[in-house]
């Protein structure tokens, strides 16, 4: 019974996504929608099983990811430790608070130019841009997952006689863990668009660069066949991402209940 529930969830799911599929294709093939403006999505098929089996898609990807979730991590470890350092600190505050206010809405690929002078067109000025991006996020999150904890459980600690150190291993951590977890997840997609907005700009290796190369050639089956291909392995980083996080808060989904 609750295999059949997950079959049912499923396909309800991917309902949507077959239906624009089999639009797209009824669109070329009637000739609504022109095949040089937009290749049908049975040829796109095509070319994206050939760059999985030729192992074009492959090479590519693997630096690409490289440079996405390496820029996360960063961004994840020196999120956390601001997010939690302006959160319990006014003077850490009060000096970081203008700095991530500003920063915030500066679109980061404009940096592209500028890490390219730094670093040149390298892995590493890839990744800082990727880390600057989705650093934000994780401030924020982190942040104000750390103020929402409630006063009254910090209070009863610290009257138990609680030290600060276990006080933060114990009660702050724990509880601005969901905060944290969705600054992650907000920061996973942005790292996947930032890498791919770098890549087409300043790189020579990477799905952006595979993606910019049959755009120039004018193979768009390929082309879209690389950006379908993308966009699947991001989706499934995100689904990975959210099942985990409901794993590892579970006892937050049961407290809440309770």
């Amino acid at each position: 019974m609750i295999g059949q529930t997950r079959i049912a969830a499923a396909a309800s799911a991917l309902a949507p996504i077959a239906a624009l599929l089999a639009g797209w294709e009824i669109l070329t093939r009637t000739g609504l929608v022109s095949t040089q403006v937009l290749p049908r999505f049975s040829s796109v098929g095509v070319a994206a099983v050939d760059l999985a089996v030729s192992g074009t898609l492959g090479q590519h990807l693997v630096v690409s990811l490289y440079r996405a979730l390496g820029g996360l991590a960063l961004s994840l470890v020196a999120g956390v430790l601001l997010g939690f350092a302006m959160a319990t600190s006014r003077p850490a505050e009060r000096f970081f608070d203008p700095l991530v206010s500003l920063l915030y809405p500066l679109p980061k690929t404009a940096l592209v130019p500028l890490t390219m002078v730094w670093l040149g067109v390298t892995d590493k000025a890839a990744i800082l841009v990727i880390f600057l991006a989705g650093l934000l996020p994780i401030v924020v999150n982190t942040y104000h997952g750390v103020r929402s904890v409630d006063r009254v459980l910090i209070w009863s600690a610290r009257s138990l006689g609680t030290s600060e150190r276990r006080l933060l291993r114990r009660v702050v951590i724990p509880a601005s863990l969901p905060y944290i977890w969705n600054g992650l997840r907000i920061a996973l997609p942005i790292s996947f668009i930032v890498v791919i907005s770098v890549e087409l700009v300043a790189s020579k290796v990477g799905i952006g660069n595979l993606i910019n190369g049959y755009g120039s050639l004018g193979v768009y089956d390929y082309m879209f066949a690389t950006i379908l291909l993308f966009v699947a392995v991001a989706f499934v980083a995100d689904r990975v991402t959210v099942g985990l996080g409901r794993r590892l808060l579970r006892w937050h989904a049961e407290t809440e209940a309770s």
